[in-house]
């Protein structure tokens, strides 16, 4: 799958609070974990999605290569998100992909807020009425077949910002993917693909949290929305006077002498309901354009890593919820690496695993 005689890419997951590499090797069979590691960043390095401190950035990615001995890999996948990417799925008349990569300029421009100099647009056919020409071909004439296409965009501002990372941290910018799509690909190595369901798989940052339901095995909704696990951290620190580090290490289940526990997880409810409210009213959206409904949500992120959150999230919205672990569906070697450690840390690494599956010519 990664060609003959091409090395596989780097997966470089660019978090809020730390940076995650991931490297496979593609086997007859499936995938080995070849690397993985992660490395926290200074606070403030990104703020609000927003990049305050590219050089800590650039710093911890060679940190990672250094560590991981992963010099002799060059060419690096990273991931999009945020209110500069925009992914909507169309419906356009069947035709070609060639005829259709010609006019989804123009299609694209109907549906981005953006000016579309401003983006690199992209698109991928999900369904169609019918077989989709080939290249020259026309569609039977009479016929008013269709197609649902996902139409993405995302500002070249933000995709220049990222490769500039990249490159000054020693690696090539190969291929530029979506939060969401990694996602999507890291929780298919542990579940595969169920074309009979309706998922969501929900990755929870620091203080963005990505939602991509999948409706028969395809994208179907997309969205980022402002909360995250900080929220959690937050309640504890404003109801039990406490400073943030503080509560982080609260969260995390180290409590100071005279806490009460009952108290701790009362707050952390508190929190873990305002997640859980974002989701439901991103499905209640999903629901207004679908028949479909989310019958499962699949966790991934830092914020995962809170104990019983998936517990807490599924009767929140009265739904079965777990996490992903996507080394469950890799190759692992034991004596190269912790199983254990591996399983502790999995909700974490999801989309850069997801990332590390990409190669230079697939969609």
């Amino acid at each position: 799958m990664f060609g003959l005689g091409q090395k596989p890419f780097l997966g470089i997951d660019i978090g809020s609070t730390s940076v995650k590499a991931a490297l496979l090797k593609k086997h007859k069979s499936g995938y080995e974990l070849a690397s993985f590691g992660m490395v926290p960043l200074p606070p403030d390095t990104i703020v609000d999605g927003e990049i305050e401190n590219p050089e800590a950035i650039v710093e911890a990615i060679k940190n990672l290569v250094k560590s991981e001995k992963l010099s002799s890999y060059k060419h690096a996948v990273f991931a999009v998100a945020g209110q500069s990417v925009i992914i909507k799925k169309i419906t356009v008349p069947l035709m070609s992909e060639d005829d259709l990569a010609e006019s989804i300029q123009q299609e694209a421009e109907q549906y981005i807020p953006f000016d579309i100099d401003e983006v690199n647009v992209d698109f991928q056919v999900v369904a169609s009425e019918g077989e989709i020409p080939k290249k020259g071909q026309k569609p039977p004439a009479g016929e008013e077949r269709q197609m649902d296409v996902l139409l993405v965009a995302a500002k070249k501002e933000l995709i220049a910002e990222q490769s500039r990372i990249i490159t000054e941290s020693g690696l090539k910018p190969t291929v530029v993917d979506l939060d969401v799509f990694a996602l999507e690909n890291g929780a298919e190595l542990t579940y595969g693909v169920d074309r009979g369901d309706t998922v969501a798989l929900v990755n929870i940052g620091a203080t963005v949290t990505n939602i991509n339901i999948i409706e028969r095995g395809v994208t179907a909704y997309t969205r980022d929305v402002s909360v995250g696990g900080s929220a959690v951290t937050i309640a504890i620190q404003k109801n039990m006077n406490v400073g943030f580090r503080d509560a982080e290490s609260v969260k995390l289940g180290r409590l100071p002498d005279g806490m009460n526990k009952a108290d701790v997880i009362r707050h952390i409810k508190t929190g873990v309901g305002q997640i859980a409210a974002e989701l439901q009213s991103t499905f209640d959206l999903f629901h207004k354009t679908s028949e479909s409904r989310v019958r499962r949500v699949r966790l991934s992120g830092g914020g995962a890593m809170l104990e019983g959150i998936d517990t807490l999230i599924g009767q929140e919205l009265g739904l079965d919820c777990d996490i992903i672990n996507p080394f469950k569906g890799l190759k692992i070697n034991t004596r190269q690496f912790d199983q254990q450690y591996l399983d502790t840390i999995a909700p974490m690494a999801v989309v850069a695993v997801g990332l590390a599956t990409r190669t230079l010519d697939d969609k």
